[in-house]
């Protein structure tokens, strides 16, 4: 990686810029056996994938990729990085049944980039070495209804009255009005959201699309429905 992306780790509140060779599976006995990090773009969704599959159907193995003990307080090498909603019923570590360390995770309502999310992101590329991104949106998502609104002009938010929430569904309106105005159903405006928020990340430089170009980083958007615990790729 060129070195205009080496960051250190103090500018970066002390936070380690390690990619560990392994890590360790909790076994059902509570013992720890060694086993792979994922380090490809596509190794990294197919745990992400089968996590999420032993998540919604009850069968948990809470697999640890990360460091543990001493090794976990100085350092952290998640496998994929997340962007989702802020929703209080979204826990990516619970969804696709990880324990603590294997998921960055950047959250805000509709989760949309802005420079918060997006520097995030980039530190979860550049020095956590993350080889995927997922922008997870959700079911019955509270910011992608209100962008419905706005865009069919039936709602707006005043800064003078609503502070900054009107930013934040401002950032999701833009995938909203890219439907033609007789789809833009709820489902529809949360996928489209999702999938116009992972193109924003894929173009937006420096870092992110560089990573992609070279196939040591993927981008994909997915949608989360909160009654099934299923997450799809949109």
């Amino acid at each position: 990686m060129d070195d205009t992306y080496r960051l250190s780790r103090r500018r970066f509140l002390g936070t380690a810029a390690a990619g560990a060779a392994g890590g360790t599976l909790l076994t059902a006995g509570g013992a720890f056996a060694a086993t792979s990090t994922p380090k490809t773009p596509d190794g990294a969704l197919a745990a992400l994938v089968e996590g999420n599959r032993r998540y919604r159907t009850g069968h948990w193995k809470r697999v640890d990729y990360s460091p543990v003990g001493e090794r976990r307080a100085s350092a952290q090498a998640p496998l994929a990085a997340v962007l989702t909603c802020a929703d209080s019923r979204i826990s990516p570590a619970l969804v696709f049944d990880v324990e603590r360390g294997n998921i960055f995770s950047a959250q805000v309502a509709g989760n949309s980039v802005d420079d918060a999310t997006m520097g995030s992101l980039e530190y979860a590329v550049a020095v956590l070495h993350v080889p995927l991104i997922m922008v997870l949106g959700h079911s019955d998502c509270g910011a992608v209804k209100s962008a419905i609104d706005v865009a069919a002009g039936k709602a707006s938010y005043p800064p003078e009255q609503y502070g900054s929430i009107g930013a934040v569904v401002d950032a999701v309106v833009p995938a909203v009005q890219s439907l033609p105005a007789n789809e833009r159903t709820l489902r529809n405006s949360i996928v489209a959201n999702a999938r116009l928020q992972a193109q924003t990340l894929r173009l937006r430089g420096p870092i992110v699309p560089p990573a992609v170009l070279s196939g040591r980083l993927r981008v994909v958007a997915a949608v989360y429905d909160i009654g099934s615990g299923k997450v799809q790729l949109v």
